[in-house]
């Protein structure tokens, strides 16, 4: 079956199936190919995960009895209020289909076995999604602030220069209009002078 990681990961990130080993307990271990199923809509995360781990748990399921077949006995008995009481009377009702105590706790260590299987599974999908859809894209924005601060020192030295221009600007244009301002002043001057020596000549010289 599709493994915990890639079908909770499924509802967030494009995540590509394989196959993976289904291990039933007592049994070698055997591979099958992941069936499309529809994603069950549960009220709350938490009943998406129980439903997960029970679907879980029954493929990996032997004929007879055994602890999920005890598992669910005990949840079916769930109006004993005594605990011990509930624990005695699902063995009780197991026990005459052959389960003993023995045969109990192996397939729980085995049951537990492929929970711990399947959350390595989960942690390495999770890993490689992380991987894939935060710390690529983590590095993506630090590249992209590195970008912006790289142009935003850019602009600061084009500020710089532009305000550098503009003193120089001012400046020649200042010198312009300070001669600008010189040469008519002397040329009108002169032009003066020359009308004057003008009439003057007329006057003196015959």
């Amino acid at each position: 079956m599709a493994s915990f990681g890639k079908k909770i990961l499924s509802a967030f990130v494009e995540v590509t199936a394989e196959e993976k080993a289904v291990i039933k307990p007592g049994e070698k271990q055997i591979y099958s190919t992941p069936v499309a199923m529809v994603r069950p809509l549960p009220s709350t995360t938490t009943e998406k995960f129980e439903q997960y781990f029970d679907k879980l748990f029954s493929e990996a399921n032997l004929p007879g009895p055994d602890y999920y077949e005890f598992v669910k006995m005990t949840q079916a008995m769930i109006a004993i209020a005594d605990e011990k009481a509930r624990y005695s009377a699902a063995f009780a009702g197991l026990g005459v289909q052959g389960l003993d105590k023995g045969k109990l706790l192996d397939t729980a260590a085995a049951y537990l076995k492929i929970l711990e299987t399947d959350a390595a599974s989960f942690n390495a999908t999770v890993d490689a999604a992380l991987n894939e859809k935060v710390q690529a894209k983590q590095q993506e924005i630090q590249q992209k602030q590195q970008r912006m601060e790289q142009l935003s020192r850019e602009m600061m030295d084009l500020q710089n220069q532009v305000q550098l221009l503009q003193i120089e600007v001012k400046e020649n244009e200042d010198k312009i209009e300070s001669n600008t301002g010189g040469y008519k002043i002397s040329a009108e001057k002169m032009r003066q002078e020359i009308l004057a020596d003008i009439e003057k000549i007329k006057q003196y010289i015959l």
